[in-house]
């Protein structure tokens, strides 16, 4: 991260004048504006191989109006004027020049300005007209929509473009960099304070506040290498932790908190808005309400919980007969403020900022699944794919097929790789690994994707692990294979080890369904490394399945 990327400073560059003029027009000050789209940018920068593939635009546009009108609103506790915009502009609201920028400076529609500043859309058409009939003041009529854009184009004239680009990066980066330091220096400080207790022949004391969580009490071993084994077809793989050891791994920081703990006291969605609780959710489960009805969990990185109590949802049952909860590795939206789930006949939608529900229908009874490609919401069962729009923020249609750049599948015996050309004549390549077969999703961040496998029966003999049955493969872009060997020395689940998405990092999330317990597992595919992210407290009600958000890439 050390050079600015190219394609964030392409994309900075080209929105960054328009950035600091919308600021401008709501907070009133033009340095206060750049200081505030530089922090939106910077938040980008840290985020931005995880962003940049779902819709940066929006989450920069939130944050800066967010940012924006609670300043100005500061400036109006404290009966400071902001003089440097005209007198029309000027005496309006916060709120209300937040609703003329988004409106007739951006062109956003009502809805979409509403999910922006997070109030009801009447709300944003009441603001609308009191602040153009403010701007008409003096006027023998209304002014028309050409003549508010052009007030409002007027007002920031002066505002001249700020190069933000490689200042966000960078400040990124030191912001990256200070909070490894204070990791590593509180590690430090730490280890000095038991050490000296040691040596002074006392136990060292432990805070309240600096108590590990149960998890993190067990034994650790030092970071190493992993073993790298290779097959006789050249294949390089590790073998994954032994079934029961998962708690035994260094931990990985993700954000994810170090218990998933459903008995934890959650929020409601049909409660009061808690303070706290953003717009992007770290994670989504399931809870069993009653035979085959559900309601999704929204889990936060600090291990907060919000039931989405306005969502009911029931089993889905495939063509052939077969049921399961209504939750895939695709229910987050691009820009992680939706999440989608299939139910038979419709797709519902749960807008996590404002907390709207929409229902879709679909016309299939039997809907397997419902997925986000990027903002674009795909259905598919046995018997077609449906792409349904949602909302203007999500349009469609988009040419329907299969979530993900690549897909494996089995022809004539083989599993082969179709990556989606556009040129239909392509064929499907077909892959030498051992004699597998696909099982679940395939994941991508762009650079390297993954799929789990079940071995065939009479699997490879030259795999060096305890009966192998299941196995992830990563390949990058350089089409360079990675294999992580799950082996049977005690019983796993049939699924026990489907992929859900990629760290910022590069490390590949798994589920790891043992006889210990559900884990949530990350793997280092260039260093082979296997840590712990987080203990799922899975039970007859809550399935070991979940859905990653905001800090994770699932493309």
């Amino acid at each position: 991260m050390r050079e600015t990327d190219a394609d964030f400073a392409a994309w900075a560059r080209a929105r960054q004048l328009r950035l600091l003029r919308a600021t401008f027009l709501v907070s009133g000050d033009p340095k206060r504006a750049e200081r505030l789209v530089l922090s939106a940018l910077t938040s980008l920068a840290l985020h931005w191989h995880h962003i940049r593939q779902g819709d940066p635009d929006a989450y920069v546009r939130t944050r800066v109006q967010h940012s924006a009108v609670a300043a100005a609103e500061g400036d109006v506790h404290a009966d400071r004027i902001p003089s440097e915009l005209p007198p029309p502009l000027r005496h309006l609201t916060p709120r209300e020049r937040a609703v003329l920028v988004l409106r007739w400076y951006e062109g956003r529609s009502v809805d979409d300005t509403a999910e922006v500043l997070g109030c009801s859309p009447e709300r944003v058409r009441r603001a609308e007209r009191r602040a153009r009939a403010a701007l008409a003041s003096g006027a023998h009529r209304p002014l028309t929509d050409d003549e508010v854009t052009a007030a409002l184009e007027a007002a920031v004239a002066s505002v001249r473009e700020v190069d933000l680009a490689e200042r966000a990066w960078h400040d990124a980066l030191l912001h990256r960099t200070t909070t490894r330091r204070r990791g590593a220096t509180a590690v430090a400080a730490a280890a000095l304070v038991i050490g000296g207790a040691t040596l002074a022949g006392r136990d060292p004391v432990i805070t309240a506040a600096s108590a590990p969580s149960p998890v993190s009490l067990t034994r650790v071993p030092l970071l190493q290498q992993a073993v790298w084994h290779t097959t006789s077809g050249g294949l390089r793989y590790v073998v994954a932790p032994t079934a029961g050891a998962e708690a035994d791994q260094p931990v990985l920081d993700v954000g994810m908190p170090a218990v998933i703990d459903p008995g934890r006291q959650h929020h409601l969605a049909s409660g009061p808005r808690p303070t706290g609780l953003g717009a992007f959710g770290d994670a989504v489960y399931l809870e069993r309400r009653a035979p085959g009805r559900w309601v999704p969990v929204l889990l936060y990185g600090d291990g907060e919980l919000l039931t989405l109590d306005t969502v009911v949802l029931t089993d889905v049952r495939t063509a052939s007969g077969q049921i399961h909860p209504p939750l895939g590795i695709w229910a987050f939206s691009g820009d992680k403020t939706a999440l989608a789930f299939a139910q038979p006949g419709k797709v519902v939608v749960f807008d996590v900022g404002t907390r709207q529900v929409h229902t879709v229908a679909v016309p299939s009874r039997t809907l397997e699944w419902a997925a986000w490609r990027g903002n674009h919401l795909l259905a598919g069962s046995a018997v077609g794919l449906w792409s349904p729009g949602v909302a203007p923020s999500r349009p469609g249609p988009e040419p329907p097929r299969r979530p993900g750049a690549r897909e494996f599948r089995v022809e004539g015996g083989r599993t082969v790789l179709d990556e989606h050309a556009p040129d239909v004549g392509t064929r499907p390549q077909t892959v030498g690994w051992p004699r597998i077969t696909p099982a679940g999703e395939t994941v991508s961040d762009a650079r390297q994707f993954a799929s789990a496998f079940r071995l065939a029966a009479g699997g490879p003999s030259d795999v060096e692990a305890v009966r192998p049955r299941q196995v992830i493969v990563a390949t990058n872009s350089l089409g360079r294979d990675r294999m992580l060997v799950f082996g049977e020395e005690q019983a796993r689940a049939a699924d026990c080890c489907s992929v859900l998405g990629w760290t910022v990092h590069g490390d590949l999330v798994y589920v790891s369904d043992a006889p210990s317990g559900t884990w949530i597992m990350a793997w280092n595919v260039e260093t082979g490394v296997v840590r712990r992210v987080s203990h799922f407290l899975t039970s007859d009600d809550v399935p070991p399945v979940i859905a990653l958000g905001a800090r994770f890439t699932v493309g």
